[in-house]
């Protein structure tokens, strides 16, 4: 639940998680323009003061007005990005969103490759939510970063539900590629052989 004119009302049919979050009508009406038409007309939002936000976590919608009061958005881990993202599209703040989709990359860029492989969030779900959510540049970044990390995320069950066209391009621009993985075989095979064939010679 928020309340557009400021006022906090604690006995009002609130937010999923029972909160009440004041808020200034003019910003919101000057900051996202879901919220402009939303406020305006013959929508019930434009009589009342206190308009229920459905769908919505007290968190990721806090999140969500600091970056309309600020023009900053923080979030504190990869999942509350995604949360935020879905929060901006919905809400159709498209430079929120741009900003979600960085913050994404960059947590997950920053991971080692072992913390990658035992992380409980799933590369693939946030590809599909990426895809869902119209943030493209997300999804295409990604498919490129499953793909430079193949050995870690082929090895996942969820793996599986990649679609046949994204599974091609992953295979298309996978790290190791199989030419190198059939290289580097190949040279090890040959140091092996050096290896005996000095054995013997001694």
């Amino acid at each position: 639940m928020l309340d557009p004119m400021g006022v906090f009302k604690r006995s009002a049919v609130r937010l999923l998680s029972g909160s009440v979050l004041p808020a200034h009508r003019a910003v919101l009406v000057a900051r996202c323009d879901v919220m402009a038409a939303m406020f305006s007309g013959k929508y019930a939002e434009a009589r009342s003061r206190v308009v229920p936000i459905h769908g919505v976590s007290s968190d990721t919608f806090l999140a969500f007005l600091e970056y309309l009061y600020t023009d900053t958005c923080c979030p504190a881990s990869v999942l509350q990005a995604m949360a935020v993202l879905v929060c901006a599209e919905m809400y159709q703040v498209k430079r929120l969103q741009h900003l979600c989709e960085v913050c994404v990359c960059a947590y997950l860029q920053s991971m080692p490759s072992r913390e990658l492989a035992s992380m409980g969030i799933s590369v693939i779900r946030l590809l599909k939510k990426a895809k869902c959510h119209n943030a493209d540049q997300l999804y295409v970044w990604l498919l490129h970063f499953i793909a430079n990390n193949y050995l870690i995320f082929s090895h996942k069950p969820d793996f599986l539900e990649l679609s046949d066209e994204e599974r091609e391009q992953v295979e298309r621009l996978r790290w190791p590629s199989r030419g190198y993985l059939q290289e580097l075989s190949e040279y090890q095979q040959r140091r092996r052989q050096i290896r005996k064939s000095r054995c013997s010679i001694m």
